[in-house]
C-alpha cells in the first residue's frame, strides 16, 4: 500500500485532466459536441466575482467534509467549507444516522464529541458541535451553497470553484478541492471519468420518527434504539430500506423516488423524517487504482482510490470513490468517514504546502455546444466589499435543460405549494421547485402554524379542512383550535399529498439562481442541485420565492433596505417533534444574502443551546419587493382603494415589528391593534415591470413596505398563491400570456370558491381624488392629521392645498400639523414654525426604543416627528434647534431619538453639526457592534427570544456613524464604523453602510 506522504509525491505529478465525461440529463456535464445540443442551453461571457483564496476547499457538508476541513486547518491550511444545507452532518442530522452502534470504534476527537457525550445526542448537539469544529479551527464556511463549475488554470488543472446561493455566484481560488458531496458533483464538473451506470435495482434508506414500524410490501425496516422523548412519551425512530427501480441517473428520478417514499412511509403520528435519501451511488468515479477489498478501518484504504484518474488537486471523500460497495457504505457511516476526513483532510494540506496559488484561474470551458435560446440572467456580485478579490472569466458554459414544464413554481412556501396544486389541478404540467425538504415554508419549517389575521375563506379554508382531515377527529395530536392551529406536519403533508395527486412534480433541494430570458420574457429557471446546475424550461414562472429572487435575477427593479435601515424583526427558535408554533423575534437577517443567513444560524444554535433542534429557516418579514406595474401603497390600504384587476383580497392590522419609514405614518403613527384593515391586491402589483412570462407572490410582491403588513398574512398568501395558480393554468391552457387572460372571468371563478369577496364584481374601481376631495382634506388634517392618507397621494397637489389652509390659520397647533407636512414634502417656507415647536422644550419627550414582537402604534415621539419633518426641508437655518436636541442625547436615551437627529443632520448635511454627533459617538458603549465572524457572532449572541437590546444599540451607532459620516466626519470614525459594518455579517446594515460609503467614493 502506498503510503499518505509518497502518496502526494505521485499525485503532485499527476496527468492531464480528462476532457470528457458521461452524458445525464440532471448534471452539469461535460460532453464532446461539433453541432449545438437541443439538451443544453448556451451561456455567455460572464464575469464572476471572486471572494476568497484559500489553500483547500472542502464541498459538502457531511461529518468527513468538516473532519477534513478541521484537520486541514491544524495542519497549516487556509480552508473554506461550502455545505449544501443550512446545517451540517447531511450524514448524521440529514438522513438521521444520529447514534453510532456500540460495537463502532471512535478513533478521532471529533467522532468522540459527536457520539460519546451522549447516549442519545440531538440533532442541535450535532450540528453546532460540527459548526464548532470549523470556528474553532478558523474554517471559513457558508451554508445553503451549491457548487456549481470549476476553475482551471492554463493547462486545465483545477484551480478553484464556482458556488451559487440566494446571493448569486461566486468563485473560490485554491490550491486543492476535496469533493465531500455524496455524488461527486464538483468531480463531474472537473471532467472527472465515471463508471457506466447500470438500470436496475438500488436500495434506499428512509428514517420516520413518531409513527410504529408500517408493514410495507418489499420494505425491511430496523426499529433504531434512539430515544425522541416528547411530554413524557418516547417515540418510535424507524429506518427503512426499499429496493426500487431507478431507471436513470437523474435529479428528477431521484426526487421521484423520494416522493414515492414520503408517500408509502407517512402516518399522522409521524413528526419528522429523513431530510434526504440515504443510499450508495449508482456510479463511482474512475481512479487512479480501485480499492476492490473490504475494509475494517479507514486507514486501511489505498487513497489513490479517492483519487480522480488523471486529475490533479482533487480528492473524492466520499461514496462516490472507487471502492466496493460495502467500503462505500462504510464511507457512508459518520464514524468511518470523520476517520477518513482526517486522513484526507492532512493529505490535502501536505500537498497544498507545496504548490501555488494560480491566479490565473478561469471558469472550465465544456467541450458541450449549446442551442443559444436567450440570455442567461443571474447576480453577480462579490458579497462584501472587502471580499471583491477580482473576476474569473467563464466563457461558452453550457447549462443542461433538466426538464420542461407548462409553469414552473419557484418556493413551495406558504403562497408557492397552493399556486403548484391549483395550476395542476387546472391540468398544466407543473413542477414545485423547493429547496428545503418539506413544503409550507414559514407557516410549516418555520413553526407559525397559527393565523395571524387574515382573510381564511376559499382555498384557505380549504386548506385548513384539509389539515384536520389527515387524521382522525379523535386522534391525540389533532389541535383543538383547528381552523387557525395547524399541526405543522400535517399541513406539510396535505401539501405535498394534494399536489401529487393533482399530477403536480416535486423537487426538493433545488435553489433557483438565474433566469433564461427571451426578449424581456422569462423562459425558464436556472436551478441549482446537489447533482450540478442547469434549466427547467416553462411557459409561465410563478416566482414563490418570497423575495422574488427569479425576478430579480431576472432584471426585476425592486425595492429593500439600504437607503434605509428600516427593518422588520425576525426570528429564528427551537424545535422539538410535534411543534408548530414557536415565533419570536430577536434578529434583523437578509435572508437573500448567504453571509447573513450562515450567521444567524451561527447564532441561533447558541441562542437555543439545549433544545431538540432548530428550525430550518428564520422567521423573516422584511423581504425584496419587485416594482410592478402597479404598487400599493400605505393610503391605498388605508383608504380601502379598489381595483379593476384585483387577484387577493386581505386582512390585518399594521403589524410593524418595528420601525416604519412613510411619510404619513412618521406624522401620523398607525393605530394601534384593534384597528384592522382590508386591502385588495391587483394583478399588476404581481407583474414586474418590464418582464413578461412570470408572476410573483407573496412578500415579494409590489407595495411599500409599510404597506406589507397588512397583506402579508399567512391565509390571504395561501389564497393569493391558489388564486394566481388558477390564472396561470388558464393562460397556459388558452395559450395566451398572463397579461392576456380574460380576469373578469377568473374573478367570477375566485369570488364562485370563495378566494375573493363577491363585492369585487360589483364595486367599481377608483379613479382618482378630484380638487374638491383634496381641499376638504386640506381642511381635515387640522384634526390630528385627518385626511392626510388622500393628501399624500400627490405631492404638488397636497403641497398646494395645504399651502392655502395655512395662510389663513392662526392656531399655533394647526400651524404645526400644516408646517410638518409641507416640511417632509420638502417645502422649507415654515420651517421656522417646527423649529419654534420643538425648541418650545429643552428636554426630550419619551421616545421609543426598538421593539418587534408587539409593536403597534407609535415608533417615534412627537419631537422625533418634527425633528424629521424638519430635517426634510433641508433648512440650514433650523440647524441650531437641532444640535441642540443632539446635545442632550445620552447613551440610554431612546433609539427613536438618535434615528430622528441622524435623518435630519444627514439631510441637512452641515460640518457644524459633526462635533455633537463626534462626540455622541465616541461615549463609552456607543460603539463596536458590528458582527465580523462566525466567531464574533458566536460570541456576542445573548439570551432572550425576543431580545431587543443588540438591536438598539447596533441601530443607534448605524445611523450616528452615517449622520457622521455624510455632514463632513471626523478623523474617518465616521466612514470606519460605515466600512465595518459594510464588511460585517449582518445583511441589512451592511446593505446600508455600502450604499453610503461605497456609493460616494
Amino acid at each position: 500500500m502506498v503510503t499518505r506522504r509518497d502518496f502526494i509525491k505521485t499525485t503532485a505529478l499527476g496527468g492531464t485532466l480528462i476532457a470528457t465525461g458521461q452524458m445525464s440529463n440532471a448534471r452539469t456535464i461535460i460532453h464532446s459536441a461539433t453541432k449545438p445540443d437541443s439538451g443544453f442551453i448556451q451561456d455567455s461571457e460572464k464575469k464572476i466575482p471572486v471572494i476568497k483564496d484559500v489553500d483547500i476547499i472542502v464541498v459538502g457538508g457531511t461529518s468527513a467534509a468538516v473532519a477534513a476541513a478541521g484537520a486541514a486547518s491544524r495542519a497549516g491550511s487556509k480552508v473554506f467549507l461550502i455545505a449544501p444545507l443550512s446545517y451540517l452532518g447531511d450524514d448524521v442530522c440529514g438522513s438521521f444516522r444520529i447514534i453510532c452502534d456500540d460495537n463502532k470504534k471512535l478513533d478521532n476527537p471529533l467522532s468522540k464529541r459527536l457520539f460519546l457525550t451522549s447516549k442519545n445526542p440531538t440533532p442541535l448537539f450535532i450540528k453546532t458541535e460540527l459548526e464548532n469544529e470549523l470556528i474553532d479551527n478558523d474554517v471559513d464556511f457558508l451554508y445553503s451553497s451549491y457548487a456549481t463549475n470549476i476553475l482551471v488554470d492554463e493547462n486545465d488543472v483545477p484551480s478553484g470553484i464556482v458556488i451559487t446561493n440566494r446571493s448569486g455566484r461566486q468563485a473560490i481560488r485554491c490550491k486543492a478541492i476535496i469533493d465531500a458531496t455524496h455524488t461527486a458533483s464538483v468531480a463531474r464538473v472537473a471532467g472527472v471519468r465515471f463508471t457506466d451506470f447500470k438500470a436496475g435495482e438500488y436500495a434506499f434508506n428512509f428514517v420516520t420518527v413518531g409513527s410504529e414500524p408500517q408493514t410495507i410490501p418489499g420494505a425491511k425496516l430496523e426499529k433504531i434504539p434512539y430515544a425522541v422523548t416528547i411530554k413524557n412519551k418516547q417515540l418510535p425512530v424507524v429506518r427503512y430500506t426499499f429496493q426500487l427501480h431507478v431507471k436513470d441517473d437523474s435529479y428528477a428520478t431521484i426526487q421521484e423516488i423520494e416522493q414515492t417514499i414520503r408517500d408509502m412511509t407517512w402516518t399522522p403520528d409521524q413528526s419528522d423524517s429523513s431530510d434526504i435519501l440515504e443510499y450508495i451511488p449508482f456510479v463511482s468515479i474512475l481512479s487512479e487504482c480501485e480499492s476492490r477489498n473490504n475494509i475494517s478501518h479507514m486507514q486501511e484504504l489505498a487513497l489513490e482510490s479517492l483519487k480522480p484518474k488523471g486529475v490533479k488537486n482533487v480528492w473524492v471523500l466520499s461514496p462516490s470513490a472507487h471502492v466496493t460497495n460495502e467500503t462505500a457504505e462504510k464511507i457512508m457511516q459518520p464514524v468511518f468517514g470523520t476517520s477518513l476526513g482526517v486522513i484526507v483532510g492532512e493529505t490535502a494540506a501536505m500537498y497544498a504546502r507545496d504548490n501555488q496559488l494560480k491566479m490565473n484561474a478561469k471558469v472550465r470551458t465544456p467541450s458541450t455546444k449549446g442551442n443559444k435560446k436567450g440570455e442567461i440572467r443571474e447576480l453577480l456580485n462579490p458579497l462584501r466589499p472587502d471580499m471583491n478579490c477580482g473576476f474569473v472569466t467563464s466563457s461558452n458554459d453550457v447549462l443542461p435543460v433538466l426538464g420542461n414544464y407548462d409553469i414552473v413554481v419557484v418556493g413551495g412556501g406558504t403562497a408557492g405549494a397552493p399556486a403548484g396544486i391549483s395550476a395542476a389541478r387546472q391540468g398544466a404540467k407543473t413542477l414545485v421547485l423547493e429547496y428545503l425538504h418539506g413544503l409550507g415554508g414559514i407557516t410549516t419549517l418555520g413553526l407559525i402554524g397559527r393565523y395571524w389575521d387574515g382573510y381564511r375563506q376559499g382555498f384557505s379554508s380549504e386548506v385548513d379542512k384539509g389539515v384536520r382531515s389527515m387524521a382522525p377527529l379523535d386522534h391525540p395530536r389533532q389541535l383543538k383550535n383547528w381552523n387557525s392551529d395547524h399541526v405543522s406536519d400535517w399541513k406539510q403533508e396535505f401539501f405535498r399529498k394534494e399536489l401529487r395527486m393533482a399530477g403536480g412534480d416535486l423537487w426538493f433541494g433545488t435553489l433557483s439562481c438565474g433566469a433564461l430570458v427571451t426578449n424581456n420574457t422569462i423562459s425558464g429557471v436556472v436551478i441549482a442541485t446537489s447533482h450540478g446546475r442547469g434549466i427547467v424550461l416553462s411557459k409561465i414562472v410563478i416566482d414563490c420565492t418570497g423575495s422574488a429572487d427569479v425576478a430579480i435575477a431576472a432584471g426585476a427593479d425592486y425595492n429593500y433596505t439600504g437607503k434605509n435601515v428600516a427593518v422588520q424583526g425576525a426570528g429564528m427558535g427551537h424545535w422539538n417533534p410535534g411543534d408548530y408554533y414557536n415565533n419570536n423575534d430577536w434578529i434583523f437577517v437578509d435572508d437573500s444574502d448567504v453571509l447573513d443567513i450562515s450567521r444567524v444560524y451561527v447564532q441561533a444554535k447558541k441562542k437555543i443551546n439545549g433544545q431538540y433542534d432548530l428550525v430550518k429557516l428564520p422567521q423573516t418579514r422584511e423581504r425584496r419587493r419587485i416594482i410592478g406595474e402597479y404598487t400599493v401603497s400605505v393610503y391605498d390600504v388605508i383608504s380601502k382603494k379598489r381595483y379593476p384587476d384585483t387577484i387577493s383580497y386581505h386582512k390585518s392590522s399594521f403589524d410593524t415589528h418595528g420601525m416604519i419609514v412613510d411619510p404619513y405614518f412618521i406624522l401620523s403613527p398607525p393605530e394601534a391593534r384593534h384597528t384592522i384593515y382590508d386591502a385588495d391586491v391587483p394583478l399588476r402589483a404581481l407583474l414586474p415591470k418590464g418582464l413578461d412570462g412570470i408572476i410573483v407572490t407573496g412578500l415579494g410582491a409590489s407595495a411599500d413596505r409599510d404597506a406589507m403588513p397588512v397583506i402579508r398574512m399567512q391565509s390571504c398568501l395561501q389564497t393569493q398563491g391558489f388564486s394566481v395558480g388558477i390564472l396561470a393554468g388558464t393562460a397556459v391552457r388558452e395559450g395566451k400570456a398572463v397579461r392576456g387572460v380574460n380576469l373578469k372571468k377568473i374573478q367570477k371563478h375566485l369570488v364562485e370558491i370563495g378566494n375573493l369577496p363577491d363585492r369585487i364584481l360589483k364595486e367599481k374601481p377608483h379613479k382618482g381624488y378630484s380638487d374638491k376631495e383634496f381641499r376638504e382634506a386640506a381642511r381635515n388634517l387640522r384634526d390630528n392629521y385627518s385626511g392626510l392618507e388622500l393628501l399624500l397621494t400627490d405631492h404638488e397637489r397636497c403641497r398646494r392645498a395645504v399651502e392655502k389652509e395655512i395662510i389663513n390659520t392662526t392656531l399655533q397647533e394647526h400651524r404645526v400639523i400644516y408646517s410638518s407636512v409641507l416640511c417632509i414634502l420638502g417645502d422649507n417656507t415654515y420651517a421656522s414654525v417646527l423649529a419654534n415647536e420643538i425648541n418650545k422644550s429643552n428636554l426630550w419627550d419619551k421616545g421609543w426604543d426598538y421593539t418587534g414582537m408587539g409593536q403597534f402604534g407609535p415608533c417615534m415621539s412627537k419631537i422625533d416627528s418634527l425633528l424629521i419633518a424638519l430635517g426634510s426641508c433641508q433648512d440650514s437655518n433650523s440647524l441650531p434647534v437641532i444640535l441642540k436636541k443632539a446635545s442632550i442625547l445620552e447613551p440610554e436615551s431612546s433609539f427613536s431619538h438618535y434615528r430622528a437627529i441622524a435623518i435630519a443632520l444627514g439631510e441637512i448635511k452641515s460640518r457644524d453639526a459633526v462635533p455633537v454627533l463626534y462626540e455622541l459617538i465616541t461615549k463609552p458603549g456607543m460603539r463596536f457592534h458590528h458582527i465580523s465572524s462566525f466567531r464574533d457572532a458566536r460570541r456576542k449572541t445573548v439570551p432572550g427570544l425576543n431580545d431587543t437590546s443588540v438591536r438598539n444599540a447596533a441601530l443607534k451607532e448605524v445611523h450616528l456613524a452615517y449622520a457622521l459620516f455624510v455632514c463632513g466626519d471626523k478623523n474617518g470614525l465616521g466612514k470606519s464604523i460605515l466600512k465595518s459594518y459594510a464588511n460585517g455579517l449582518q445583511g441589512h446594515y451592511a446593505r446600508f453602510a455600502i450604499d453610503k460609503v461605497y456609493s460616494s467614493l
